[in-house]
């Protein structure tokens, strides 16, 4: 018969045992967790790549020194951009990261559906709104939740997310934001596919693939254009990205940076402590060859864009240090816009061209939608409005006035109101040049506006024209005449009208 074993050798033979099965478990769960690391660290979409974004940014692992990335914001203004999602339901949203020092401008495209992790912190103020909010939060749900705190809560989200201080945040109605791409006439654009769009009327329009010019209404529509796929917002930010860039390029082309900041301060609202009265100077010190466009860091799958908070920091520390080591253009801007600004003051007592200055547009002549008429014919002309509104302070105005704020200024505008009488005065409402919109120039663009073009010396050329189209153009006249009559009887005797409908 076997000796059967002491008690303490069956102890210790089972803690071996034990101690065997454990080590085994740690060692599998390691190699586990480091397998999937690297499986998910090394998949990640850069989708600036796709969007034409160049960056050095890659996935490189998951070191220590990644997940604590240091971001200089020594000389860094960041800010939000919203259009709000009144008018369509479709947001676009926009971080800007400006380098005060070297002037360039870094913008980090937010898909309106990204899905981000937040700390615990934050995560007791989001659930004040959304009680079965999780870390993981998605920014549209947040939006709808938080109502008119939205941008607020947007703004907490991004600098948890981003590890940046921003400085406040600009919000554009969606019909504002379409005014501001107004100040460019078309932006080439390489359209992929067909798609189409309904306008405010309810028409359907269809955008034909190929090379093409887009307008403004266009432009929106192709910024909010949504093809139904898994990665459609992906899709929609590539497209977002070329646009603003050669938008961006054909802005600066075409409106000097003093009409671009009144315009831009006349249609954006600013909010978290956030002042644009500030900002005249940055606007003067931009260059379209220091402003670069990328989308956010992430993924998507399923239509839910994830934001990857770690690869986020090292993004936007990356193009922090680039900034920051960027030649600096500031003084050279400043040069040039000094010496474009002293040529155009010196050329200025010769007449000079409205069109490099913005203009307000007030109608003084009690007709319903006249400056919203005007507005939208002299942006056709090439000219910048920074404000519409209505005058009243001294009734109904037979003439229209000109106010601008040096002599020979405004001049060029007798084309289109060839009985307006040009007053030099202060101006303090933020434009250049008033035009005080009289009951003598009801005739948006007509023959009010148009036959003051035509000097003495031409006159004889055209008269033969003239003749030719003289039955032509009485009937065009009295047309013109009888409409004119019944709006003026409508509108010409009671003072107190909408404001809004005189825009």
């Amino acid at each position: 018969m076997m000796e059967k074993p002491n008690l303490i050798v069956r102890f210790f033979s089972f803690l071996l045992k034990v101690l065997v099965v454990l080590v085994l478990m740690v060692v599998i769960a390691i190699a586990s967790f480091e397998g999937v690391t690297y499986y998910l660290t090394g998949s990640l979409y850069d989708l600036r790549e796709l969007a034409g974004g160049g960056n050095d940014i890659t996935n490189i692992g998951s070191s220590s020194e990644e997940q604590e990335t240091e971001i200089d914001e020594t000389n860094m203004e960041s800010t939000l951009f919203f259009v709000d999602s009144a008018d369509s339901g479709k947001e676009y949203i926009a971080l800007n990261m400006l380098n005060t020092k070297t002037n360039v401008l870094d913008v980090l495209l937010i898909p309106t559906n990204a899905q981000v992790t937040v700390g615990q912190e934050l995560l007791d103020d989001i659930q004040k709104e959304m009680p079965e909010a999780k870390n993981t939060v998605n920014i549209g749900d947040v939006a709808r939740a938080f109502g008119d705190d939205k941008y607020k809560m947007i703004s907490d989200i991004m600098e948890n997310v981003t590890g940046l201080t921003l400085s406040g945040y600009d919000v554009m109605t969606q019909k504002n934001f379409q005014s501001f791409l107004d100040m460019v006439d078309t932006v080439e654009y390489q359209v992929d596919n067909n798609f189409s769009y309904r306008d405010e009327n309810g028409v359907l329009n269809v955008i034909e693939g190929g090379q093409t010019e887009l307008d403004s209404e266009e432009a929106v529509a192709l910024l909010t254009y949504l093809d139904g796929t898994e990665s459609e917002e992906s899709a929609r930010l590539e497209r977002t990205n070329v646009y603003l860039q050669s938008f961006f390029n054909t802005l600066f082309a075409e409106n000097s940076n003093s009409a671009i900041y009144k315009k831009y301060t006349n249609l954006a609202e600013s909010g978290d402590g956030r002042n644009l009265a500030d900002m005249e100077s940055v606007f003067e010190a931009l260059d379209p060859e220091n402003i670069t466009i990328r989308i956010l860091q992430g993924s998507e799958a399923d239509g839910v864009f994830t934001v990857d908070s770690q690869m986020v920091q090292l993004q936007v520390s990356t193009l922090a240090q680039q900034a920051e080591n960027a030649s600096s253009s500031g003084s050279q801007n400043s040069d040039s816009e000094e010496s474009s600004e002293s040529d155009t003051q010196s050329s200025s007592s010769s007449g000079q061209d409205s069109k490099d200055y913005s203009i307000e547009l007030y109608n003084s002549a009690y007709v319903a939608g006249l400056a919203g008429e005007w507005e939208a014919y002299l942006e056709e002309e090439g000219y910048t409005i920074s404000l519409v509104d209505s005058y009243q302070d001294e009734g109904p105005l037979s003439t229209t006035r000109i106010v601008v704020t040096e002599e020979g200024m405004g001049e060029d505008l007798l084309t289109y109101f060839p009985d307006a009488e040009i007053e030099v005065d202060e101006i303090d409402t933020g434009g250049d040049i008033q035009i005080y919109i009289g009951t003598d120039s009801t005739d948006v663009g007509g023959e009010d506006g148009t036959s003051s073009g035509i000097s003495d010396s031409e006159e004889d050329t055209y008269s033969s024209d003239e003749e030719e189209t003289s039955d032509e153009e009485s009937s065009y006249g009295y047309e013109d005449e009888e409409s004119t009559t019944e709006e003026e009887s409508s509108y010409g005797g009671s003072y107190n009208f909408d404001t809004d409908s005189a825009e």
